[in-house]
């Protein structure tokens, strides 16, 4: 009987300790979530005329970081820049004669960098006539994308 109970002992023992789940040591239970950040803009009406700009950026987390990029005139709205400027997203600024300035957020491995651009109805925009307003930094290795 002592035979038959060592056995019985040994089987319930191995049935315990296997519970089909196989655990590692770089195992952490939490899902893997990849880096991003969307990348939008937000106006507010200011005087006569004039709008304050912002770059809101939002990651992965939903943590929100508004960055004041300045005043312009006219009415703005979000457009999708031409392809030949390189950037992610834009935004219009125009004014009641039809003139105006466009912003441009170009994405480079460590910034976003905010470049504008004076537009004149009719004609059409230079890219390399922009110039910078400001640069953002963000993490290296981050996948950047256009809030929709």
């Amino acid at each position: 009987m002592t035979r038959l109970g060592i056995v019985a002992l040994v089987i319930a023992a191995a049935a315990a300790g296997c519970s089909g789940k196989h655990k590692t040591a770089s195992t952490t239970g939490e899902p893997v979530i990849a880096r991003r950040l969307s990348v939008g803009w937000g106006f507010q009406p200011a005087e006569t005329e004039m709008t304050d700009v912002f770059l809101a950026t939002t990651d992965e987390t939903g943590k929100q970081v508004s960055t004041s990029i300045g005043r312009y005139k006219g009415t703005c709205t979000m457009i999708t820049p031409a392809k030949e400027m390189n950037a992610l997203t834009g935004a219009s600024c125009t004014t009641s004669g039809g003139g105006g300035t466009e912003l441009h957020a170009v994405v480079r491995p460590d910034e976003i960098i905010i470049m504008q651009l004076g537009v004149t109805p009719g004609a059409t925009p230079d890219p390399m006539a922009r110039e910078q307003v400001t640069s953002i930094k963000i993490p290296l290795g981050i996948s950047v994308e256009a809030a929709k």
